[in-house]
């Protein structure tokens, strides 16, 4: 299940919300105000696991190199 934003249109609050398909945004309502108009935000992905360029870093698992992409 993804893992999406939203802003509640009625109380401006922002919050995340699981979401089984992408047809399902009917279903969400703010925890703040219980308002069922929300519209979803379009956020950044999550990237933890990738390693900069240039940061001097072994290569972790990935069996060694300079990091980051080529």
């Amino acid at each position: 299940m993804p893992l999406y934003e939203y802003r509640c249109l009625a109380c401006g609050k922002s919050f995340e919300e699981l979401v089984r398909t992408s047809d399902d945004q009917s279903e969400v309502s703010c925890p703040s105000c219980g308002g069922k108009q929300a519209t979803r935000l379009l956020s950044a992905p999550a990237l933890g696991w990738l390693q900069v360029a240039g940061s001097g870093g072994s290569g972790g698992d990935c069996g060694g190199g300079g990091g980051g992409f080529t």
